[in-house]
């Protein structure tokens, strides 16, 4: 993994093998919202049958560091008005209104001297 793209890639993967393995239903991946200048992109779109909810999953995804934040921190408020945006188009582009959703964030940090990934799934995020 020499690259963000790469390693932004990894962590969608792994997010979304996590995400199956747990019940969710795997719907579309990297859903662009081509507004222009209010471009945004959804990581991941599931379905948790369990709560029969549709799921926007920010995937956040860095190397391991000491002095690093996590990577869930880096998911501000103007990403936060993007992903809201891209969410709104995504739900009347596919006539879902009304339909129960929820915005989550899966943390990936990936340690390559080590060759351990650990992950957070934080569900219902909102800034």
């Amino acid at each position: 993994m020499n690259n963000i793209s790469e390693l932004g890639k990894t962590g969608e993967i792994i997010a979304a093998n996590y995400l199956r393995k747990n019940g969710y239903e795997i719907l579309d991946t990297n859903f662009s919202n081509e507004l222009g200048y209010r471009r945004g992109e959804i990581d991941i779109i599931a379905k948790d049958s369990e709560n029969n909810e549709l799921v926007f999953v920010e995937v956040k995804a860095r190397r391991k560091s000491l002095y690093s934040q996590e990577p869930e921190q880096a998911i501000t408020r103007q990403k936060y008005r993007r992903l809201a945006r891209a969410i709104s188009n995504y739900l009347n582009r596919n006539g879902l209104h009304g339909c129960d959703y929820r915005l989550d964030a899966v943390s990936v940090e990936i340690d390559p001297e080590k060759g351990t990934t650990s992950l957070k799934h934080l569900k219902y995020i909102y800034y």
